[in-house]
């Protein structure tokens, strides 16, 4: 619906707000890696999940490690972390890992730390709380991407533009966080009381 896009002001706030989200988050990752962290200032898009579905087309990669963990109260939805082969190997050797498990349980622990952080720190910008269900995780290659149930619950999708990236390590991922057309219209609401607020 129309009225559900963002206007510039409004993607203006929210791309501040997940500035300092992303901020905190990456903090708390490169604590957890032992390793310094850097990031690009994210872009933020609010897109239709099957828009976000057709860009899965242009990776490079056969498949991603797919992570998930949703989140509720006023604002909800579902936080998702995806990371490439090459970044998932990359991490195994940076902590040491020999086994699979060992690194589906790292991948997870990533997802948690990052997403719950991220995710409480744009809430509590927004002035709300949220609460978590445990993450999950899968190995998906891109042509079965559209199949993922948690593509088929969302309509949108907050896409942040950017890279967590750990330089000596090579451990990139991307996060998206989708949610629905009434999260969205909360969000419009909290961002238009935070630029009304401004003036």
């Amino acid at each position: 619906m129309s009225n559900l896009i963002l206007t510039e002001d409004e993607k203006d706030v929210l791309q501040e707000l997940m500035n300092i989200a992303y901020g905190s988050a990456t903090a708390v990752i490169a604590e957890m890696l032992e390793a310094f962290a850097s990031l690009s200032i994210p872009n933020i898009q609010v897109i239709q999940v099957d828009e976000l579905l057709k860009t899965f087309e242009e990776l490079k990669s056969t498949s991603y490690f797919f992570s998930s963990q949703a989140f509720n109260g006023e604002f909800n939805g579902e936080s998702a972390f995806f990371i490439n082969e090459e970044s998932a190997n990359n991490l195994a050797k940076h902590l040491e890992l020999e086994s699979k498990d060992d690194l589906d349980d790292a991948i997870l622990e990533l997802t948690n730390v990052l997403t719950s952080s991220l995710t409480t720190k744009l809430a509590e910008e927004l002035e709300t709380e949220v609460g978590f269900s445990l993450p999950s995780i899968s190995k998906v290659p891109l042509n079965e991407i559209n199949d993922v149930q948690t593509f088929k619950i969302y309509s949108k999708v907050i896409v942040i533009d950017t890279e967590l990236n750990f330089e000596d390590q090579q451990i990139n991922g991307k996060i998206f966080i989708l949610t629905k057309d009434e999260s969205i219209q909360w969000l419009k609401n909290k961002l238009n009381k935070i630029l009304d607020e401004l003036m």
